[in-house]
């Protein structure tokens, strides 16, 4: 599921076109085959999205594990009204798994002030048919809407689908090759992770301050610095001296910093960064991101503990703004010697 709070938007939001823009402005690429949930009436409120359920799975079993994957945040954080946006080539598809979400919404309380289904030309109303009974269908386009012309031109719209998403950080075999040959020169295999008190207190507090240096201008780290960073952060200790740091001012400079690090990191030593990644892109607001990077980490190795935390975290719709960081990574740890 893709969980977009975007603290920092408002769309002032007037009929199907206007949703049909808000869509992919919220979540960061244009949904296809997907089910959208928008809500309002929350302290809080957020949208999300999920995959429909797949051809081949039990139909009822699929709708109420979509009911319920959207809907229990949205009670949750107290929502009362609620627009669904279903993009599917197939009406039958949008229309099963609409009849489940409406009787769903009833149950728990919900207004459904919308509900669309779009393909890729024409939409239709569910819940508001044309008076003369017929299923009517408008065109549509909203390539030039003011909503997705602002954020293409900001970048918050920046991939034509999640399948876009998803290979932006995809590997660059050439910077790969180039922080593999670092770590082979820095001899970092020689002197092995980082695990009594006194190397995870050196390793973390070099790695806090090149993190937070680097942020603080908006910079990438060299091919050594970057090489060095991901052999220390093997270490969980380690790796949150880096966590600590992010906050929801600097959000979008550790976004920048860490996605450039996924794609540069051999994939033995990808899962650290990309779950800082993930952190990064859920306190700037971007859940579409912050769910692409839980992935790749548990690709690189599942089970990463931080990556299933994050992963709670973005299922819930719980708003960045209840994270604080600045956390004491080093509690417990024996003091830096002092060099005189």
């Amino acid at each position: 599921m893709t969980t977009t709070p975007r603290p920092t938007l408002s769309l002032t939001v007037r009929g199907p076109d206007d949703l049909l823009a808000a869509a992919p402005v919220l979540l960061g690429f244009w949904p296809e085959e997907s089910v959208v949930l928008m809500t309002s009436g929350a302290r809080h409120p957020f949208h999300a999205r999920m995959d429909l359920p797949s051809p081949g799975a039990p139909s009822s079993f699929g709708c109420r594990e979509v009911a319920e994957a959207l809907l229990e945040p949205a009670v949750h954080y107290g929502v009362s009204h609620v627009a669904l946006l279903y993009y599917a080539d197939d009406p039958a598809a949008a229309d099963e798994v609409h009849r489940s979400l409406r009787r769903a919404c009833r149950r728990r309380g919900l207004v459904v002030v919308r509900a669309l289904h779009a393909d890729r030309t024409h939409y239709r109303e569910l819940d508001h048919p044309d008076p003369s009974g017929r299923r009517r269908r408008w065109r549509y386009d909203v390539s030039a809407h003011p909503f997705v012309v602002e954020a293409l031109v900001s970048g918050r719209l920046a991939h034509r689908s999640r399948a876009d998403l998803v290979a932006s950080l995809d590997p660059d075999p050439a910077a790969v090759g180039a922080v593999g040959a670092a770590l082979v020169a820095g001899r970092f295999a020689d002197a092995g992770v980082p695990v009594d008190g006194r190397a995870i207190r050196a390793a973390g507090d070099w790695v806090h301050r090149v993190v937070r240096d680097l942020t603080a201008v908006d910079a990438l780290p060299g091919d050594a610095d970057l090489a060095r960073l991901l052999w220390v952060m093997q270490a969980g200790r380690v790796r949150d001296a880096a966590w600590s740091a992010i906050v929801h001012r600097t959000a979008a400079a550790h976004v920048r910093l860490w996605t450039d690090a996924v794609r540069r990191a051999p994939d033995a030593l990808v899962a650290a960064p990309a779950a800082l990644l993930g952190w990064a892109a859920w306190q700037a607001g971007d859940g579409a991101l912050a769910w692409v990077a839980v992935d790749r980490c548990t690709r690189a190795e599942p089970g990463y503990r931080m990556a299933a935390q994050l992963g709670s975290i973005l299922q819930a719709a719980v708003p960045p703004q209840s994270w604080q960081g600045g956390f004491a990574w080093d509690e417990g740890l024996p003091e830096a010697p002092v060099i005189s």
